[in-house]
């Protein structure tokens, strides 16, 4: 009896551990389905929840929920949906079969419409995993179908095989539109939730439009189409595609810029076909100073990005030597401050007695009036009139006029943001370094577009407006209104100016310069330009510059038309050409309005 004792005793504690050990994996167990259930997994974004779920489930993201760019009549920039086609894991039953037969004519007529052999459909198709969006020939995005062909994939009645709509951010294509900028992967915004997407890093605006505009374009959560799985991927029989969003009326919202998509396009085949390397072309409306058109060369593809290249800086923000455009400043200046007049005679010798300057290669224009040295952009006129003047007085000219300073459009404390800046990357330009306003010599380089000076090709376009307005400084605006996604509209961002604190030039002096502009085309250096489509007026330029330790100049071209009853300013710029090549802006501008002559819209 003693020696039982000692053994049931063990055996009644070995029990009650094993009770207590049970009890606690039972409590282990509720608290994990009861509480934890909702909790986020550590180095996950999703809960154990929705862990189980979609171990069951494989899915494909649609849409990502971000917001789209459009143009001024709602054409798609940034977020256009296609249809294309969409295969899903194949039941059990379907696996091991192969060749056409597997699928019979409809098998066929699928294969026809991806682009493959019936063979190479099944044998990829049988494989599947995962939802697969059918890919392009390049391999690099889901190949876009028809309404004809989507239609007729749906109609076919594959199995697993579905036409869908799906949201891409770009086409692939290579272009001149590096005002929208390009993505790129991070984690979330600062102080955001998690997605809702579970398993997916979400894409952030890096650069241009998709940066400026992040807080309104990260929107609330994707939409996926997804399928029930066993354990060993295959779709569970009769699992039909469910989709999943964040079913909001009001996200993505809808962001209208003032670009024409149709313009852009057909400047950007402009611009390949006349040969150009670098440079950027602006249009912009003269009515409220709206940009319709930003073209900057080299093109970039917003899907591949590379670090080690710029092709992605836009152009037509970034300052650039201007050359003898920048004399309707001079003439401003010198007209405001009184030291000349239209009529004022001049002679010109081919050779300037300082600074080394000459016109025509050395050849003189002979005597001519102030407005017949600006039609044929003569240095002796302007580098006279640069040395009756202050480098202050240029200075203020040029700012008055929108130079040597951001003009594009801003607002502050709209749409939820401190400050609204759509073209955060324009830059400001210079004058003067310093205000050299003892140097003549450094007045006279300046008077003719040299030395320090910089402008971007959005304020040359943007100082034809001026002009055209009595010399009332507009902001270039690129976003005009934002809609929810049910349409209704969120807010519109009207038209504004952008005054200098030099004040603004004078109506009468904006009247003289935009006749002289027209005198350039009718008997100076742009009659090339006479029997285009439309009667236009503007200023060209030549500027030396250097690249890389090489002689280089920049072209410009930069006006407006119709002359009677002016509808758009067009600035060209071609960077970077050798000198004495054929000036490529000029006819480029000829080429720019003739396509806006011949808009339907016209």
């Amino acid at each position: 009896m003693s020696k039982i004792q000692p053994i049931r005793n063990r055996i009644f504690a070995g029990l009650l551990i094993l009770s207590a050990l049970l009890t606690l994996l039972i409590l282990r167990l509720a608290w994990v389905q009861l509480v934890m259930k909702n909790q986020t997994v550590p180095g996950k974004t999703y809960s154990l929840a929705k862990l189980a779920e979609i171990q069951s489930e494989r899915e494909t993201v649609l849409d990502s929920g971000r917001g789209r760019l459009l143009d001024r009549s709602g054409a798609a920039l940034a977020g256009e949906t296609i249809w294309t086609a969409v295969l899903f894991p194949p039941q059990e039953v379907v696996r091991g079969a192969s060749g056409p037969a597997a699928g019979g004519e409809p098998l066929r007529r699928l294969a026809a419409i991806l682009g493959v052999s019936p063979e190479q459909l099944q044998s990829r198709r049988s494989a599947l995993k995962e939802p697969l969006l059918w890919p392009d020939p390049a391999g690099k995005m889901p190949l876009a179908l028809t309404a004809a062909q989507a239609e007729e994939v749906k109609s076919l009645g594959i199995d697993g095989v579905y036409a869908l709509p799906f949201t891409r951010r770009y086409d692939g294509q290579e272009m001149g539109r590096q005002w929208l900028g390009y993505l790129s992967e991070a984690s979330k915004l600062p102080g955001e939730p998690a997605p809702p997407s579970g398993l997916r890093i979400p894409l952030t605006g890096t650069d241009g439009l998709e940066k400026t505009l992040e807080p309104l374009l990260h929107g609330v959560g994707h939409t996926e189409a997804y399928v029930q799985v066993d354990a060993r991927g295959h779709r569970l029989p009769g699992s039909s595609v469910k989709l999943r969003s964040p079913a909001n009326p009001y996200y993505p919202l809808s962001l209208y810029t003032t670009i024409d998509r149709q313009l852009q396009v057909g400047i950007e085949e402009l611009a390949v076909q006349a040969g150009m390397k670098e440079g950027a072309i602006v249009v912009l409306d003269t009515k409220a100073g709206d940009i319709e058109a930003m073209v900057s060369l080299p093109f970039y593809n917003p899907a591949r990005i590379s670090p080690q290249g710029g092709e992605w800086n836009n152009r037509a923000l970034q300052a650039a030597v201007p050359g003898s455009i920048f004399k309707i400043v001079t003439a401003a200046a010198a007209l405001e401050a009184g030291v000349t007049s239209p009529d004022e005679q001049f002679y010109c010798s081919g050779q300037y007695e300082k600074y080394g300057l000459s016109c025509m290669h050395g050849k003189g224009h002979g005597p001519l009036t102030l407005a017949q040295g600006f039609a044929v952009s003569c240095n002796t006129v302007f580098a006279s009139l640069a040395e009756r003047l202050s480098g202050g007085q240029i200075q203020a000219a040029a700012s008055a006029l929108g130079l040597g300073r951001e003009i594009s459009w801003q607002s502050e404390d709209m749409l939820g943001l401190k400050l609204l800046k759509p073209l955060a990357g324009e830059q400001r330009g210079t004058i003067f370094t310093t205000l050299l306003g003892d140097d003549s010599g450094a007045r006279v380089q300046t008077a003719i577009g040299q030395r320090d000076v910089r402008m971007t090709p959005l304020q040359a376009a943007n100082l034809i407006v001026t002009l055209l307005h009595g010399g009332e400084v507009r902001a270039p605006r690129i976003l005009q209104r934002v809609a929810f996604a049910n349409g209704q509209k969120l807010a519109d961002l009207p038209a504004h100016v952008s005054p200098s604190a030099a004040g603004r030039i004078s109506e009468a002096t904006a009247r003289q310069l935009l006749s002289w502009m027209r005198k350039v085309v009718t008997e100076g250096t742009g009659t090339s330009l006479k029997n285009i489509r439309w009667p236009v007026a503007g200023k060209s330029g030549t500027a030396q510059t250097r690249v890389k330790g090489q002689p280089r100049n920049n072209q410009w071209f930069i006006g407006y038309g119709p002359v009677d009853h002016p509808r758009y300013a067009v600035a060209v710029a071609v960077e970077n050409v050798a000198p004495g090549s054929p000036h490529t802006a000029t006819r480029l501008f000829g080429q720019v309005f003739d396509l806006l002559a011949a808009s339907p819209d016209v």
